[in-house]
């Protein structure tokens, strides 16, 4: 395992036959990925592969987490967030981040693991110092086969308050001054506001935050565009726009903006 690549268990109990049989399904798609999840037919549980990336040093700068949807396979193999894709082109995220200004590496090229590693030292430059986190551990290719794998009670009882409430203490633990998403689900899931339509107001420049709910700390959320949204030709503009509407809010501190709901 990298060192940002963790194992987790679940103890399915009752539920053990029907959701090994419905993950089955899903799984019979990851040829690529054999030991990335595992069930334990003796304790009846489920172990798997999952990642999370805080950095190990202290640079003093801003602590921003960016929270993501769930693992991918991919990025878990390889050891790295965002990993290259199969071809081993550089995935599209990493390219906005650079032109906006948020990360910049001295190394040209490095693999998933030299990355990973430049990462949790936070040997780079921008504004930030970066945390890599995944709302739910469960890897997948998309998010919504976890809740078709472990099957709406499951899901609904144990995987979304333990995905909250981890969330909720790392924020607490790791001292974020801020949150950055990419999906909206997830963010409203996290936030106290929720959004419906979100793309468009983007595109006009509008600054989709809000604050992460559960917690005394006021900590601020921001919505922006997906990792692999691409959907207009002029898409490197709008993404890097965005950022940088949220990088001045995080930097001018106390003049953000109230918190509001944007439905």
């Amino acid at each position: 395992m990298s060192g940002i690549n963790f194992k987790r268990t679940y103890l399915l109990g009752e539920a053990y036959d029907d959701i090994k049989e419905r993950a089955n399904q899903v799984l019979v798609r990851y040829p690529g990925y054999p030991d990335l999840i595992t069930f334990n037919e003796p304790d009846r549980t489920v172990t798997f592969s999952t990642e999370r990336l805080i950095p190990t040093f202290s640079t003093k700068r801003p602590r921003v987490m960016l929270l993501f949807s769930n693992p991918h396979p991919h990025s878990v193999q390889q050891g790295m967030f965002l990993s290259p894709n199969i071809k081993g082109r550089e995935n599209l995220f990493w390219s906005i981040m650079r032109d906006a200004g948020w990360i910049t590496i001295s190394e040209k090229n490095p693999d998933p693991k030299q990355l990973a590693d430049i990462c949790l030292k936070a040997n780079y430059q921008g504004p930030f110092e970066l945390i890599f986190y995944c709302y739910y551990a469960f890897p997948t290719y998309y998010p919504k086969e976890i809740k078709k794998i472990f099957g709406k009670a499951c899901f609904k009882k144990f995987i979304e308050p333990e995905a909250m409430d981890e969330l909720r203490k790392t924020v607490e633990e790791t001292c974020v001054d801020a949150v950055i998403t990419f999906n909206k689900g997830v963010f409203n899931l996290a936030s106290k506001d929720k959004i419906e339509r979100y793309i468009k107001s983007l595109m006009e420049g509008e600054l989709i935050q809000s604050r992460i709910d559960g917690i005394d700390r006021s900590i601020p959320i921001f919505l922006t565009f997906p990792t692999g949204w691409r959907y207009h030709r002029q898409y490197r503009q709008f993404r890097q726009a965005s950022l940088d509407r949220i990088r001045a809010a995080i930097c001018g501190g106390s003049n953000m903006p109230e918190s509001k709901n944007t439905e």
